[in-house]
């Protein structure tokens, strides 16, 4: 694999991304064509891709909201995009074949990066939990066991803070 190229996906690329999705996650939990439709629509600066040799080998994706967990609800429509200072990622996909290379890492970061220049304050999630050192690594933290029952599996709740206070002293 030659290297990586990060960029936000085209409307063209939906097709392919959602196939990867669908590869990614069991079909109960993947998001579908119309998903990714909504999150393109509105949320367009934060849809990122991960491109090898020509290919889509990673995609990373979610949704602003004023909430503070990623809950079932946040699989539909939103009522309050664009007015959230959080912003709840609802995708990370890796292709199979291009796993343990840091790709996931990779987006992960662009994306925060494109939170932290919107004025997000905080990046929410719910993960897997052989996931959670992944997201602990990119300074994520835990926060439990998720409300969401979504496509049946035991989500966790994690969450990173994007402003730092600082602390004057006298």
């Amino acid at each position: 694999m030659n290297e990586i190229e990060l960029r936000t996906i085209s409307e063209h690329e939906l097709e392919d991304a959602i196939a990867l999705e669908l590869r990614c996650y069991p079909p109960e939990a993947a998001a579908t064509l119309a998903g990714f439709q909504f999150r393109y629509a509105h949320y367009r600066p934060f849809f990122w891709s991960a491109w090898g040799d020509n290919q889509l080998v990673g995609i990373i994706n979610g949704i602003r909201t004023s909430q503070s967990e990623c809950g079932d609800e946040m699989k539909g429509n939103q009522t309050d995009f664009f007015n959230g200072v959080n912003f709840c990622i609802l995708t990370v996909a890796v292709d199979g074949q291009h796993r343990g290379k840091g790709i996931g890492s990779l987006l992960l970061r662009k994306l925060v990066q494109q939170c932290k220049a919107s004025g997000i304050e905080n990046v929410i999630l719910m993960c897997e939990e052989h996931l959670i050192p992944f997201y602990e690594a990119e300074q994520f933290v835990l926060r439990g066991i998720s409300a969401s029952k979504h496509g049946g599996i035991t989500w966790y709740e994690m969450s990173r803070s994007l402003h730092t206070m600082e602390h004057l002293t006298e």
